[in-house]
Parts: structure tokens; sequence; C-alpha cells
């Protein structure tokens, strides 16, 4: 099966035609002619790292959530760009503040779009967008990447609002201490939106956490980590973003943009620190280390703490998912320096990730220190449930339609299904499944369920010829087996190629976006309610568990708003 690398060797033109499915047409518009500026032409780690405002729950209940355009600088020699922002305090020109839940108080909010003209191209060919309406009147939808909610408030890719128009969001706050976020996912435009700006944290607190004595306050800090690309200056001086017109597979900025900076330096005192990190990037995965070494220990995933926090050398984040680091900076000496780095990506990750951004920010000693901090041996949270609780194994696809005399790669879909099929996933609520997400493509992909969060079984290899000869009857999907395929679909054990492994160290824990590999079977053991099995963390004194429609999808968002995402229902019992 050709690589992904291979796909986009051929061009940005052709990659960008050949995945939409036949009859939809192409945006005449394109921008592909337009080159960003060289990644040389910036300086690195001349302007400092940007800091959030930090509000509580109590706050944006009473502010509310504005969606607005803006202009941002991005780096000193930068000039002003476009963007968007969740813009809650005067001086948000990008991004928006870190919202701080505290378990057991739920918060209901006002979201307002207040968005002007779209700063980044239309692609109308896709599923979701109008190229006039949208690039005019850009569509919005609040998700809350981690938190357990109803549907009416999960920001589902088609419950948009306009400009001018509103929207509430009840958030009952029901689960365990988790570095969560919020994000736009408007059905077609999330790539540009939340490239755009529209992308913040929430942070979620409980006693456990409480009792930890964490490095909190100047020692507790965000790390949304993006790569962008940027068009020469106008001749009014106005900078703008990059991002390619028409649709492409995956795009790939040439610099590191950390909390709205390009390449920032942050100052930090000889002591422990505790950074709350992102992946907030359309289709880069980072693999994160620190060189000149400074100790790093994990002590949380997605949406919760590790039972044992464990000492790592680097970290593997894909788009979506999230990492509690703490970073020991006290062995080193005032003007001491190191750089937080991003390592080429292990064998078992393929994404083409080019051009790649080896650094990502600096970080300086300066005169200074806190009170001395030992990391936890361990963290009492509670034992989670085991797979042999599962009531069912349900085995999913990703699948990827080649074309039949290139074979090259069309199109990326979840069960060889199109977004708008009445082929669901429909769980019952309170049960506890064993998904099977057997990856029958060339790519690594992040796939993210709304609503639950789930905990990795592991991984092992299949015979994916021999799948999809079995499945599909044929050796290579092409537009003519979109809709087809037995299910409920076989379960990968007739089909593994090798031993299985267990989940990776650094994933260990509560997670809401897992990395699923090609050629692989990935096992996540996933509760669809709090009473689904001992240990859930989320939802035990919400009145009554949700139910109703949800998605799942690649968070790939290139690839997310180009059709690999379905709906599923968690059906009543």
């Amino acid at each position: 099966m050709p690589t992904r690398r291979q796909f986009l060797a051929r061009g940005a033109v052709t990659g960008s035609a050949l995945l939409a499915p036949a009859g939809w047409t192409r945006n005449a518009a394109a921008t592909e002619a337009l080159e960003p500026i060289p990644a040389r032409a910036l300086q690195p780690f001349v302007d400092p790292l940007p800091i959030p405002p930090i509000m509580t729950t109590a706050e944006l209940a009473a502010r509310s959530l504005p969606m607005r355009s803006k202009y941002h600088r991005f780096h000193r020699d930068l000039g002003e760009t476009p963007t968007f922002a969740y813009a809650t305090h005067p001086g948000i020109t990008y991004l928006g503040p870190i919202v701080v839940a505290q378990r057991g108080v739920p918060v209901t909010y006002i979201a307002r779009n207040r968005l002007g003209p779209h700063p980044l191209g239309i692609d109308a060919s896709l599923h979701g967008p109008d190229m006039a309406d949208d690039a005019a009147s850009p569509r919005a939808s609040v998700h809350m990447h981690g938190n357990y909610v109803s549907p009416g408030s999960d920001g589902a890719p088609d419950d948009t609002f306009l400009p001018g128009e509103t929207h509430s969001y009840t958030y009952p706050n029901d689960q365990q201490s988790g570095g969560l976020w919020f994000h736009d996912h408007a059905l077609g435009i999330t790539r540009l939106n939340v490239y755009a700006g529209l992308a913040a944290g929430y942070l979620m607190r409980d006693e456990i956490e409480a009792s930890l004595g964490l490095p909190s306050g100047e020692f507790e800090l965000p790390l949304i980590i993006q790569d962008k690309a940027f068009l020469p200056r106008t001749a009014a001086g106005l900078q703008s973003l990059f991002y390619p017109d028409p649709w492409e597979p995956e795009f790939f900025g040439n610099m590191a943009v950390v909390n709205g900076a390009v390449w920032p330096n942050l100052d930090v005192k000889a002591a422990m620190y505790r950074f709350r990190v992102y992946n907030g990037s359309s289709s880069r995965f980072w693999n994160l280390t620190m060189r000149p070494v400074a100790p790093i220990w994990q002590i949380g995933t997605d949406t919760g703490l590790l039972a044992t926090p464990v000492p790592i050398d680097s970290i593997v984040l894909a788009p979506g998912e999230r990492a509690d680091l703490l970073v020991d900076f006290s062995r080193l000496l005032p003007g001491d320096r190191t750089k937080l780095r991003n390592l080429r990506l292990p064998s078992d990750t393929e994404s083409p990730a080019e051009p790649r951004v080896p650094d990502v920010m600096r970080f300086r000693v300066v005169a200074g220190a806190a009170p001395p901090f030992t990391v936890p041996s361990v963290i009492p949270v509670p034992a989670p449930p085991v797979p042999s609780a599962a009531v069912r194994r349900r085995t999913v696809l990703l699948t990827e339609i080649m074309d039949p005399v290139t074979e090259e790669p069309l199109m990326a879909l979840l069960n060889a299904r199109p977004w708008e099929t009445d082929e669901l996933e429909r769980p019952r609520v309170n049960t506890l499944e064993q998904w099977e997400i057997v990856n029958l493509t060339a790519d690594t992909h992040p796939i993210h369920l709304h609503l639950v969060q789930f905990r990795v079984v592991g991984r092992q290899p299949i015979d994916v010829e021999r799948y999809l000869e079995d499945v599909f009857g044929t050796e290579m999907l092409t537009p003519a087996n979109v809709g087809t395929g037995s299910r409920p679909f076989p379960s990968a054990d007739g089909y593994v190629d090798g031993p299985p492994t267990g989940p990776a160290i650094t994933e260990d824990g509560w997670k809401d976006t897992v990395q699923a590999h090609p050629g692989v079977v990935t096992r996540i053991l996933v509760p669809f309610g709090p009473d689904a099995a001992d240990g859930v963390p989320f939802g035990q004194s919400v009145p009554a568990p949700f139910t109703g429609r949800y998605v799942w999808h690649c968070h790939i968002l290139d690839h997310e708003d180009n059709e690999m995402m379905l709906p599923y229902e968690v059906k009543p019992a």
C-alpha cells in the first residue's frame, strides 16, 4: 500500500484533488501558487512565551465566551496577522484563556460568535462549508474536548451557529483532574478555525490533585504547541497565515508556535515546573524532549493523573493529545539554557511531518527558586476497569480508498462509510466495551471519541491484505467499496501477525485520543457511562447518564474535515 509520503510527493494540486469523492467540484480560487516565508527568515528565542490569562468557571459564566476576529503578532519580525480568538480578556488576540474548573461544580455559559470574514481560504468542495457564506460569516461550534457532557453541549460538528448568534453550553464538570481543552469543531472548516486561533485550555481540578502539592502559580504553565507558516507581508505591512487552499491531505507548517509565539523563550527559575502540554497542530505529531537534558516526569495523560509518575526522555503527542509533565530545572544555574526539541518520530508512527521542525522553544534559567518538590512515587487514583469486564468487543475500521488505476489514495474513511451514513456504532449506556480499531491504512491516525474517556489495552500487528480480502473481497479498497463490507466486522483475532504489546508508558492512563498505527489493531476499553464498571472517573453525580448522538473521528484535522469522521449513538439501557 502506498505511503502518505509517496502520495504527497506528487504535489499539492494533485494530492488535494485526489481525496475529493467522485462528483465533488474543486474551488477554482486556489492559493497553492503562494509560497510561505522560509523558517530561517525569523530568529528564534527572541520573544517571551505568552502566558494566557487564568479564569474560573464562575468568571466564564459571568463574562461569556466571545469569539472575535483579531490581529496578532506571532514574532517581533512579523507584521500584524489576522486571527480568531476566544477574546474573554482585552489582551487576547489569539487562542484564549485557561479556564479552571473544580470537580462537582457545573458551569453554564454563553458562547458568542462575533467573527468577521475568515482570514483563510474556504474549500467549498468539502462536506459542510459553503465558500461564500463561510468566507464572510464563519460558522462556529465549541467542542469541550475530553468532557463528559450532554449532546447539546458537546459542540458537535453540525451544531454550529453564525456570527451574531449565540449558543449555551453546560458542563457538569464531574470527572477527575485532567488537562482538557476546547476548540472549534464546525463541519468542514474545523482545521481553518482552529488554525486561525479558536483553541484554549480547560483544567479540571479535584481533591486528589490538590493533595499532591504540585507546582502551581508561576510554576504551572500551559504549552499549546502548533506549527505555522506565514506569507510575506503585504504592501500595507500585514502578515497572513498560510494554509493550503484547496484542501490537502495533511498540512505542516515550517515554524513551531507555542501559546501564539514563534520559537519563544521562557525564563525559568532553578525549580520544578509543571507543564500542561497540548498538541494543537492540524496534522503534526511532536516527539518532544529536553536538550540539554533536564529531568522529565509524566504525571498525567489526556484526561487524568497517572497512578505512578514515570521518568521519560521523550514523548510523542499526536494532534489532540495532551500530557501533564514535571520538568526539573533545579540542577541548572542562572544563565544555563535548554531547549524543548522535536525528535524524529519512532518507527511505528507513520506520518510525513515535513518539513521537520527540530526546535520548539527555549528555557533560560534566571535567579530565584521555589520550595523544593519531590515527585510522588504513587498517586492515589482509583483502579481502572479491566478488559475482562467488557460486555462486548466492537471492531471498527480505519480505511483508505485507492485509485484503481494509480493505486494511490483517494480518501480516508471510518468503516469505509461516508459521514452521512445510517450504519452507526450504537453502544448501550452504562456498558463497558472494548473497541478494536483496525487500521487498514498507511498512516498513524489519532482517533478521538467524544463524550467518553478510555484506557489503552494494547496493540497487535495484523495481516492487512488478508483482512481486506475476507471483508471486502479485494486487497485494495476502491470507490466501489465505499459503503460495503460485512457488518459487524470480524475481530482482528483471526488476522494477527505478531505478539500483542501493552500500552506505552506515556499512555497508561485515562485518555480520549489514541494513536492507531498502520497495519495494527489498537484495543481500547471504553465505558459509556459512569456505571459501566468500577473505576470509571466521570459522571458519578450527574442526575442521569448521557445518551444520544456524538461523533468519533481522526484528530488530524485535515482528515476530519474530509470525511474521516462518523456519528455514533449511545442508546438508552
